[in-house]
Formats: C-alpha cells, structure tokens, sequence
C-alpha cells in the first residue's frame, strides 16, 4: 500500500520517463481509481447509516458489506497488488488489466449488497462470481511480478497475502451459495454464518492489513523495519487463529474455536505491541505534523479496536455464549468503523500524495487538505464510536444516537478531504 525501495511508485526505474513504456495509464492512475472507488464505497455505507438512523434503525447488514464487500474488496484489489510489486522490485501489471480487475471487484461489490438486500438470487450468484473472478485477477497481478527471477524476496508478506486471498475467496463463496438459496449452505448456515465472518472479517480482511502494516507503519512513522516478537505474534495470531474458528464453527468444535479465538487475540496483542513499538522509534519529522498525526492515528487507533474485539468475542465464547447462530453482533461497530475503516482512512490519507500522478506541489496542496482538523477528527471518529457501541450495548438510545452522529460526522469528513485531495489541481 506505499512505495518503498528504489523504484518509484509504478514500478518506473530511474532515469525512464512514463512516456517511454508507452501507454498512457500508470500506476498511479490505477491507485487513484482505487482510492476513489473505496472512499466511494465508504461514502455510500456512511450515508445508508445516517438515512437508516433517521428511518428508525436497520439495514446494518449492508452497512457492513457496502464498507467490506465494497470499500475494503476493492481497496485491497488496488494496493495488495502495487504494495508486493514494491517491495519485489520489479514492475506491475499492465494498468489496463488492474483497472478491469478494480471495475470487477466494485461492480461485484455493488451486485452482492444489491442482490441480497432486493432477494434477486441470480444478481446475488453473479456478484459472489465476480468477486471471485477479481479476487483470482489479484492473485495474478500480486504474485506473478514476485516470481519475476530478479524480484527481492518477502516471502512472510507473501504468504500471508496468499492465505488472506483464500480465505477471502472462501467466505465469498459461503455467502454467494446461501444467498442463491444453497439447501446443503442454509442447511448448516448457523455453523457456516459465523465461519463466514471468521474467515472475511477476522481472517482475510484482518491478516491483510496486518501485512500491510508490517512496512506501512514504519513507513508513516518514519522508522526502520525490524524484527521482533511482537511482529511475529501478529503475523501468526491473525494468520492462524481465524482459520482455527471458522474451522471449528463449520464443525462444530468449540475447543477448536476456542483455540482459533485465543490465537486471534494473542494476534492483536501482538499488532498492538509491534506499532506501539514502532512508534517508540519514529523518526524526527520537523514538518507537516497534522498530516503525519491523521495517518498515524487511524493506523494506531484501528489496531487497538481491533485487539479489544477479539479478546470481547473470546471472553463472551468463554462465557458460554452457543456456537450455533453466532453472529458479529455489537462487535462490528469495532470491527467495521473501529479496525477495517479506520485502517482505510489512514492507510489513503498517506497514500493520496505519495502515489497519485501530480508534482510535488501538488501533493504538499493534498497534504494540507488531508490533515484538516487532524485532532478533531481523530478524537471525534473514536469518541463517537466509543459511545455508540457503549450506548448500543446498555440500551441507552440518546447515547447510541449521538455517538452514531458523531462517528458519521467524521467518516464523513474524511471521505470529503479525500475526494477534495483526489480533485484539487484538476477540477
């Protein structure tokens, strides 16, 4: 999800110009086209809260696929690809076949939230196919350059980008078979619901971004990379403890899922202590603070939402709660707007003016517009949250409601500065 290495966002090697590879798109036409397609996404899930609000409630079913199926799908098929080539060292795939890729994954996200909630089954059966076909174009555009025989090996990020593409793929194909209406899926959709969550949400968006960060963090923090306990505890925790739960869930095996959770929580633990590490090292930066501040914080922030979710579903299992019929829940206040969003946000708020086509005053204008209001922000997204599950949780109306207008305000906010940064120099 950044450039980093010798080679320039793109894949450009020093001293060539974008004209002499010949087409017209770049690579950071495609990043842009993916930046906009996922703040779109999240704009589209924010409004459809605040509308619901007003109706009386509802509807968070496609709250959550609009910001995950939609925003994070198609976030994940722009920069996973762009991020392995980086780090590989070596070019991406033509820009064409990454934007039919991105177009695929948006219109399939679009299809799956549109089938289900107007019960069309075939729509239903044709989105889930589209975004499995995407997800085997990510696959391509991902690992194919890292094969590439002068490529630089990273091979715990590739693995871990391997085992979130499956589980990815798998959860999508649970959810496509029981929207078509799949006797033998609605049969044991009480075991596989929550498999479905375990191995999309927990699994393969979670380990994604745990990925992701192992670089990215230092990256905004300005620090080097380096090995640790924590980092590894991430990697396996998120890596191996999801698989673990949905395994025993589909199964119906609670020592397994208990096992699976454990490991999960340890995961976040693990993530936590890695970025607060990295934090501890963070380089000396003397300008643009309100910028770095919105990057960081998000990235911060969404980690520790993240952690406090796993270790409440571990701590509710270990309460007796029944592993028939588990569902997300309260959880996907934290899980949603706390971790996936907050991770978004933060990951484009560094990303707009280190990847998109523009010179260098250009992306110092794309700065100043991302770091408005950088505490307030922050503090109103995680306040806001904060209430609204506190107030969801107790059954206290008037708290929910303003925490839910404040968290919306802020999403919201940030969605504007975004598509404002995309914009400016060019509208």
């Amino acid at each position: 999800m950044i450039g980093l290495g010798p080679m320039p966002p793109g894949g450009v090697p020093a001293g060539q110009t974008v004209a002499a590879r010949g087409p017209r798109l770049t690579e950071r036409h495609v990043l842009t086209l993916g930046l906009a397609m996922a703040a779109a996404f999240v704009a589209g899930a924010a409004f459809l809260a605040g509308w619901l609000a007003i109706q009386g409630g509802g509807g968070q079913w496609a709250i959550i696929h609009l910001a995950l199926a939609g925003g994070a799908t198609v976030a994940i098929g722009a920069f996973m690809p762009h991020f392995a080539v980086t780090l590989a060292g070596t070019n991406p795939s033509p820009a064409a076949q990454r934007i039919a890729v991105l177009t695929a994954l948006a219109l399939a996200g679009a299809g799956v939230v549109a089938g289900v909630s107007l019960r069309l089954p075939p729509l239903s059966a044709a989105a889930g196919a589209l975004v499995i076909a995407g997800l085997a174009g990510v696959t391509l555009h991902t690992f194919a350059p890292m094969r590439q025989p002068l490529a630089r090996r990273h091979p715990v990020v590739g693995a871990a980008y391997g085992v979130a593409l499956a589980e990815l793929a798998l959860g999508v194909m649970f959810g496509t078979l029981a929207a078509m209406g799949n006797q033998a899926v609605l049969g044991a959709w009480a075991q596989l619901r929550p498999a479905h969550a375990w191995l999309t949400l927990f699994g393969a968006m979670s380990l994604t971004i745990a990925a992701t960060l192992v670089y990215l963090a230092p990256t905004v923090l300005g620090a080097r990379v380096r090995a640790s306990w924590a980092l590894g505890l991430m990697v396996a925790g998120i890596g191996i403890g999801p698989i673990l739960a949905a395994a025993g869930f589909a199964f119906d095996a609670r020592f397994l899922v208990v096992v699976g959770m454990a490991g999960t929580v340890l995961g976040g633990a693990g993530q936590v202590g890695y970025l607060i590490e990295t934090f501890v090292r963070r380089g000396p930066f003397t300008s643009e603070h309100d910028w770095r501040r919105v990057a960081a914080g998000h990235l911060l922030a969404g980690a520790g939402w993240f952690a406090v979710a796993s270790a409440i579903a571990l701590d509710e299992l270990l309460a007796g709660r029944d592993l028939t019929g588990w569902s997300v829940g309260l959880l996907a206040l934290p899980l949603v707007a706390g971790w996936v969003m907050q991770e978004l946000v933060g990951s484009w708020t560094h990303l707009v003016p280190s990847v998109t086509p523009g010179d260098a005053d250009l992306h110092a204008r794309q700065r100043r517009v991302l770091a408005v209001g950088s505490w307030s922000r922050l503090v109103a997204w995680n306040s806001g949250l904060l209430a609204a599950w506190a107030g969801a949780a107790l059954e206290i109306a008037t708290l929910a409601t303003a925490g839910g207008i404040v968290l919306l305000a802020a999403v919201a906010t940030s969605v504007v500065l975004m598509g404002r940064a995309l914009t400016i120099g060019r509208y």
